[in-house]
């Protein structure tokens, strides 16, 4: 069971009962896990796992320690704070310390739902059934992993501050294979609810995937028009979130640094791009705060465009005389009323991705990142999808990739994200790969 939250005010205000520095943050953690994976259509683990982790952190004279323990006993809770202020005797002053805060107001969250909490492998045991009958049915071999958790966070400092959260999260993910290995799919779904996974469908486009990109032909490298499907574009957008680091900027780290300070108000993406952040989105809830204990708030990142807010830390934000800012736990992109057929049939020539995976950064000046297609890439030629090429390697800018959107269908939530499938031209194709 997850701890309450009594429970957990309980425990963190023992621990920083037990503490004799100036300061004392506590962060606990009550976790469990549901969890079947498969390999070739047959299971191969299935388990669960429950556990509570208290991280203790102590600051004397700006000098930090910190120490994690899953033991609760007095005696366990005792030695790990001592050993916190031991470490942080033998730290060095911190030049960037800033001073907890005291006690928050935190918004109410809807993010834990009983049924997905008590779900456990009688509850994953169909999903996993449908997807391996058709792979069975039509010769092909599948992977999955459907994991089901639940978790309680407690947050707490000798000031006063207190918080408490508890979230569930289903995720369901599936790779077929064809038997001659020439024929890779991928599809996955995930949110808070256990319930809203559709095994079927993610087993299905997985298969279809596989089949349909059997036989891939080579196709030159270079410049297309490409139609990224949402999980595509996720994979590079989740490197745009720690790029609005405001203090980055200003010291030229970033793309969006100019002389003698940084890009806020400008126009820096296409007209087509707006981008937000909200914590109290049902599809994709975050927690009620974030960082050290700022309480969450929906912000807006981009608008038609224009760069609206930087990330502020609280060292930053004091330096600059900014107000500090949340990170986000999500990011939302508003979509278009194309169907993901439209952006196909709009395309002369150019390439389906169904997703990116081994990015890194290339720089991080330009946010330009490389990385791999995999799992089904597709030739479009005059409108129509024509037949599976090779694997690439890409070395794209993400600015530029949102400077050159021609068209979106409507957002739909992927991992913890709400985007939309886009049409983009130029995307940078570098090398062929020969992984499938």
């Amino acid at each position: 069971m997850l701890l309450t939250r009594d429970e957990c005010k309980k425990l963190a205000d023992k621990v920083i009962a037990l503490a004799q520095a100036d300061e004392v943050e506590v962060g606990i953690s009550s976790t469990q896990n549901a969890n079947t994976r498969y390999a070739n259509n047959t299971v191969t683990t299935a388990g669960f796992t429950s556990g509570v982790s208290v991280e203790i952190e102590v600051t004397q004279e700006k000098r930090t320690g910190s120490v994690s323990v899953s033991d609760l006993s007095d005696d366990a809770l005792a030695q790990a704070v001592r050993q916190a202020e031991a470490i942080a005797a033998l730290a060095p002053p911190d030049p960037e310390y800033v001073e907890p805060l005291g006690p928050q107001t935190y918004p109410d969250i809807k993010a834990f739902y009983e049924e997905t909490a008590q779900a456990r492998t009688a509850e994953i045991v169909p999903a996993v059934k449908a997807v391996v009958t058709e792979a069975e049915q039509k010769k092909v071999n599948t992977f999955g992993y459907y994991d089901i958790s639940a978790r309680a966070q407690a947050l707490a400092n000798k000031r006063g501050l207190f918080g408490y959260h508890r979230a569930t999260w289903a995720s369901y993910s599936v790779t077929a294979r064809t038997p001659d290995a020439t024929g890779s799919g991928w599809a996955a779904q995930e949110g808070p609810r256990h319930a809203q996974i559709d095994a079927a469908r993610i087993g299905s486009t997985a298969i279809r995937k596989a089949l349909d990109s059997r036989a891939p032909q080579a196709l030159d490298p270079g410049r297309y028009t490409v139609v990224l499907e949402p999980q595509a574009l996720s994979d590079l957008l989740g490197f745009l979130g720690f790029s609005f680091n405001a203090r980055a900027a200003d010291e030229g780290r970033s793309f969006l640094s100019k002389k003698g300070g940084n890009m806020l108000g400008e126009k820096v993406f296409g007209e087509n791009v707006t981008l937000w952040s909200d914590p109290f989105d049902a599809r994709v809830p975050g927690s009620p705060w974030s960082g050290p204990g700022l309480p969450a708030a929906k912000m807006s990142w981009v608008e038609k465009g224009v760069v609206k807010n930087l990330l502020y830390d609280r060292y930053w934000a004091q330096k600059t005389e900014r107000p500090a800012t949340p990170f986000p736990s999500n990011f939302l992109m508003e979509g278009g009323s194309a169907r993901l057929d439209d952006l196909i049939a709009s395309t002369e020539r150019g390439l389906l991705v169904t997703r990116f995976w081994y990015i890194r950064f290339l720089q991080p000046q330009t946010l330009q990142l490389t990385g791999l297609t995999r799992d089904g890439l597709f030739y479009i030629e005059k409108g129509k999808v024509v037949r599976p090429v090779m694997n690439f390697r890409f070395n794209q800018s993400v600015v530029d990739l949102l400077n050159s959107i021609e068209a979106m269908t409507a957002a739909a939530p992927v991992e913890n994200a709400v985007l939309p499938a886009v049409k983009a031209r130029d995307f940078n194709f570098s090398s062929l790969s020969d992984a499938v």
